[in-house]
């Protein structure tokens, strides 16, 4: 009878080992898409960039605002090791 309960454990065990695995392989596939997201989106503005100062300081204040929340947001931060 202990037998079968520790069969039983064996199979559970390596399910949620399977599962934590998964979910921290689908984390790092995230990190990677958001950081691809951030950067191509930087590039579009680096392209788009106006030199008339107003909007210059526009852009510059977005960007800084872009690269703060991802400081603050540890979920966009590459802290799944």
């Amino acid at each position: 009878m202990s037998k079968s309960g520790g069969a039983a454990a064996g199979p559970t065990a390596a399910a949620a080992a399977a599962a934590v695995q998964k979910q921290k392989t689908l984390l790092q596939k995230a990190d990677a898409d958001v950081s691809s997201l951030v950067d191509n989106f930087a590039a579009l503005i680096n392209i788009a960039r106006v030199n008339d100062p107003p909007v210059r300081n526009t852009q510059e204040a977005f960007q800084m605002d872009m690269r703060g929340s991802r400081l603050v947001h540890p979920d966009l931060v590459g802290t799944y090791n």
